[in-house]
């Protein structure tokens, strides 16, 4: 995994830990446009086409339209209870695509 990913999983990790390490209720997939998802070894962080952020029982897709510009998908309806830790996911989570030097 790219030191960006890291990076971001290790945040949400301080803000949203479980007892089990991992983080409670949520799970993020990077794809590049290669289709290697982030746990592979080959996966490019710079070539970034698609985030997936599983929260609870909701989907959140951001995809990238162009090399600056960016779609965010809601497939399952937020719940309004949610939008405050979702705003506060996809800040993490943009945060550090900003870094990446997108090819």
């Amino acid at each position: 995994m790219n030191e960006n990913f890291l990076n971001m999983l290790k945040e949400l990790n301080r803000k949203y830990p479980d007892d089990y390490g991992l983080i409670k209720g949520l799970r993020i997939d990077a794809i590049d446009l290669k289709d290697r998802y982030d746990d592979d070894e080959l996966f490019d962080e710079t070539l970034l086409d698609e985030v997936r952020i599983y929260y609870k029982q909701q989907t959140i897709i951001i995809k990238r339209y162009d090399r600056d510009n960016w779609e965010i998908e809601d497939y399952d309806y937020l719940k309004f209870e949610d939008f405050r830790e979702v705003g506060k996911i996809l800040s993490i989570v943009m945060k550090h695509i900003s870094r990446i030097e997108l090819d």
